[in-house]
């Protein structure tokens, strides 16, 4: 099986690493009161955007100040290494397909991304980045299981007939997919388990 999976806040625990200084940003430098919108219903993976009332500008600002926090100082969600490692022991190919992205703005982000892999030993067969339709990639690469907190592009990606996983967090929790046909999945367990009964189903 080919199995995409994304980065930030499916593999990496993300919005986490980086939610006390958005906080502190929107204070401090917006000049709002750190309160919070549309907590639990963002269908995008651009939570940070979603949650406050920033402009372009202000956003932009946040994330040249704190993208490389973002993506070197996460951790991993738990058991994520440890399933994706038996994931790849089974033979199933990794591709990882994010949309992080390289510019003139944000000009280093591949090589510390692969070193975050590196460090705590997440393997993959294919890191694809700067992709912002994935369900496009998820074609183009014959994913057969795509891995996303975003709903946005897991409904995209489940139209094109792949299967996908929702991965849920503190930001997606209160949509209710299913009534689309989309999966939850709640932990790294879950989806170890989750694979294994597709697997079955397949024999």
């Amino acid at each position: 099986m080919k199995i995409g999976i994304d980065i930030d806040d499916t593999i990496a625990n993300s919005f986490e690493t980086v939610f006390a200084d958005s906080q502190k940003f929107d204070i401090e430098v917006v000049g709002n009161n750190g309160a919070l919108r549309n907590m639990g219903k963002a269908q995008d993976h651009h939570y940070i955007e979603t949650i406050y009332n920033w402009s372009e500008q202000q956003a932009e600002q946040f994330w040249i100040t704190y993208l490389m926090k973002y993506i070197t100082k996460s951790q991993p969600k738990e058991d994520a290494p440890s399933v994706i490692q038996k994931l790849k022991e089974q033979g199933h190919k990794i591709y990882i397909i994010t949309s992080r992205y390289e510019n003139e703005i944000y000009p280093n982000v591949i090589n510390p991304t692969k070193e975050w892999f590196t460090k705590n030993k997440i393997p993959y067969d294919e890191l694809v980045i700067n992709v912002q339709e994935k369900a496009k990639a998820c074609k183009e690469h014959d994913i057969d299981l795509f891995i996303d907190d975003s709903i946005t592009h897991c409904r995209n990606i489940q139209k094109e007939g792949i299967k996908t996983l929702v991965y849920t967090t503190s930001m997606n929790q209160a949509i209710e997919v299913e009534k689309e046909g989309l999966t939850r999945a709640y932990s790294w367990t879950q989806i170890y388990y989750i694979i294994q009964k597709m697997l079955q189903k397949n024999i």
